[in-house]
């Protein structure tokens, strides 16, 4: 008997004994469909909070080739505030690095003033007032809803102009068009030039869209007066190379601030990479405990289909013998039993990714979970349930074959 004429009457025969056997066939999958399940699960919930970190930095950051120079020690975290007394970072710093650090390829500096009081049309509240280079929108890759980006002349003459938020437009001149509009911002009267398109929220869920931006100058003398910044960006001509540039700024700075061992930097230095990396890694002991969990339950269903199969075949062995008995080849039964195996595990397969599929677009939708289908886990999953039942159902197939017809049907007697 070939081949091409075994597999497909094994197949309807297993298909049979499955419908048959329901209770055995469960028992053997369920556990298969709970290992492809939870990994499909996981991996989406793993995958949705690190694009969710990225988008969030994303939006606050504008781009991931950059390095972030703040000033203050390594153990501080975030922006540092006005009125602080962390005033170690100053434009001499960066032109310094510019002229130095050879895969730098442009630098924007920033002054801020959160809480900065702004006024309009009778309505007044607080935003978060930045002072930046005129580069600051093209290095971040910021889009426009409206108007244009304030220029190099404006921030030479120190001009009283603005860029600002979705959120502040919104709230200070409703449907009407802001460009050309008068706002009282920080004590300071500026002209709005242009609206920046919406960003969203950044870590922790603040609003990027509540913001006035104004020229570095301006702030500088005008309204801050004070020389020091609390953030520089600097582009890279090579992003790969973020490592070794982050170690060039740090020694040019430490050199320049005069700073000796054991004394601690008095800035530090930041890639985007690492912090999403430093983000994304608070729950990733839990996605790693429940990834395992997946694989375990995968391995313990392969036992369990191994185990069910050879008792199956022992409790079989009247079957077995009749279907020898009347012509059935070795090749026969262990195609029917071999089949029965990998039949359970495509089921199981398909129904724990189909499940995991499922409860991922739900969570996403219902509960707002930031959830991501990997579908290459997802279809690798399946995959191995399917090896594992190829594998598990392979020995106890065999032993069954090797059944002789006398022996079968004497046992059964």
């Amino acid at each position: 008997m070939s081949a091409r004429s075994v597999w497909p009457g094994a197949c309807r025969t297993a298909l049979r004994t499955i419908r048959r056997t329901k209770g055995r066939s469960l028992a053997m999958g369920l556990t298969l469909a709970i290992g492809v399940l939870a990994i499909t699960l996981t991996i989406a919930t793993g995958e949705g909070a690190r694009r969710g970190v990225e988008k969030s930095f994303r939006s606050m950051l504008g781009a991931f080739d950059v390095l972030l120079v703040q000033p203050g020690g390594p153990a501080m975290r975030g922006m540092a505030r006005p009125g602080s007394s962390v005033t170690t970072l100053n434009p001499g710093d960066v032109a310094a690095i510019l002229a130095t650090v050879p895969n730098v390829r442009e630098a924007s500096m920033a002054q801020t003033g959160f809480d900065a009081g702004v006024e309009m049309n009778g309505k007044s509240g607080t935003t978060s007032l930045f002072g930046v280079t005129a580069n600051w929108f093209a290095i971040r890759g910021d889009s426009f809803q409206a108007g244009a980006p304030f220029t190099s002349a404006d921030e030479s003459a120190m001009a009283r102009v603005a860029v600002i938020g979705s959120d502040v437009a919104r709230t200070y001149f409703g449907d009407a068009s802001p460009i050309g509009q008068h706002l009282r911002v920080g004590g300071t009267d500026v002209i709005v030039v242009g609206v920046l398109a919406p960003n969203g929220a950044g870590p922790g869920g603040a609003s990027l869209d509540n913001i006035v931006d104004v020229p570095f100058e301006t702030t500088r003398r005008r309204i801050f007066n004070r020389d020091n910044i609390e953030l520089a960006t600097l582009k890279l001509a090579n992003a790969a190379q973020w490592a070794e540039t982050e170690a060039s700024v740090n020694s040019l700075l430490r050199e320049r601030h005069a700073i000796r061992p054991p004394t601690l930097d008095d800035f530090h230095v930041t890639s985007p990479e690492a912090l999403i990396a430093r983000y994304a890694k608070v729950d990733s002991t839990l996605r790693t405990a429940f990834f395992w969990v997946g694989f375990l339950a995968l391995a313990i269903g392969g036992v369990i289909v191994a185990n069910l199969m050879f008792t199956a075949a022992t409790a079989r062995r009247q079957e077995i013998g009749t279907r020898r008995a009347v012509g059935a080849t070795q090749r026969d039964i262990l195609a029917q039993f071999w089949m029965e195996a990998i039949i359970v595990a495509l089921l199981a397969a398909t129904v724990g990714a189909g499940i995991g599929v499922a409860l991922t677009r739900a969570g996403a939708s219902m509960m707002r979970m930031a959830i991501e289908i990997s579908w290459p886990v997802t279809l690798g999953a399946s995959a191995g349930t399917l090896a594992i039942g190829v594998i598990a159902g392979y020995f106890p197939a065999r032993k069954a074959a090797a059944e002789s017809p006398s022996a079968a049907l004497r046992t059964s007697e």
